[in-house]
C-alpha cells in the first residue's frame, strides 16, 4: 500500500469511529429514557407501599379501644421479649437460649456461673432435654456464643475479669446476664 492508500483507509477507520460513537450516544439517549421511566415506576410503586402501611396503621388504631390495659401490656412485654423468646415448634417447649437467660431471672443465681452450674441449673428453669451430657454441653456452648455475639450474656476468665466483646481469642470460664453484669 501506498501513502494515499493507507491515508484512505485510515479516513475510513475513523468514520468507523465515529459510526459507533453516534451508536453509543443514540443507547445513551435509550438508557436515560428507559432509567427515568422506572425511577418513576419506583416512585409510584413506593407511593403505593407508603398507602399501604398508613392503611394498615389506621386499621390497628381502630381496634386499640377494644384492648384493656393489661392486655395492651401483655401484648407489649411480649412483643418486647428477645428474638429467641419464642417457644420452639409451637409446642411450648422452651429454647436453650431462653431457658439460659431464664437462670439469672431466678433468686439463687445472681453471679457469673460455668457452663457446668449453668448445665445443672437448665431444669430449674422449666427447660428439659433427653440429650446426652456431652449434647447438652455443646447446645449450651453454641447458646452461649449466640447469646454472647447479641450482647445479651458477659463472659469472664477465671480469674473473674470481664472478657470484651470484641475478644475472640480469650477462652471463657463464667458468664453472667448482661443485665447483672458490673460496669467495665
Amino acid at each position: 500500500m501506498n501513502l494515499i492508500e493507507i491515508a484512505e483507509q485510515l479516513e475510513k477507520v475513523t468514520s468507523w469511529i465515529e459510526a459507533q460513537r453516534v451508536k453509543e450516544r443514540d443507547a445513551r439517549v435509550i438508557y436515560q429514557s428507559v432509567a427515568q421511566q422506572v425511577e418513576s415506576s419506583v416512585q409510584q410503586i413506593r407511593s403505593y407501599a407508603q398507602q399501604l402501611v398508613d392503611a394498615q396503621q389506621r386499621k390497628i388504631s381502630s381496634f386499640s379501644g377494644m384492648l384493656t390495659k393489661e392486655q395492651v401490656q401483655a401484648l407489649q412485654s411480649k412483643a418486647s421479649r428477645p428474638a429467641g423468646a419464642t417457644t420452639r415448634n409451637g409446642k411450648g417447649k422452651m429454647n436453650i437460649a431462653d431457658a439460659i437467660l431464664a437462670i439469672w431471672s431466678l433468686d439463687r443465681f445472681r453471679e457469673a456461673l460455668t457452663t457446668e452450674e449453668i448445665g445443672d441449673a437448665l431444669p430449674e428453669t422449666g427447660y428439659k432435654s433427653n440429650a446426652a451430657p456431652t449434647s447438652l454441653k455443646s447446645s449450651i456452648n453454641q447458646a452461649l456464643a449466640k447469646l454472647c455475639r447479641a450482647g445479651q450474656v458477659v463472659r469472664f476468665r477465671s480469674d473473674g475479669t470481664r472478657i470484651s466483646a470484641r475478644d475472640n481469642k480469650s477462652r471463657a470460664r463464667k458468664y453472667i446476664a448482661a443485665s447483672l453484669a458490673p460496669e467495665e
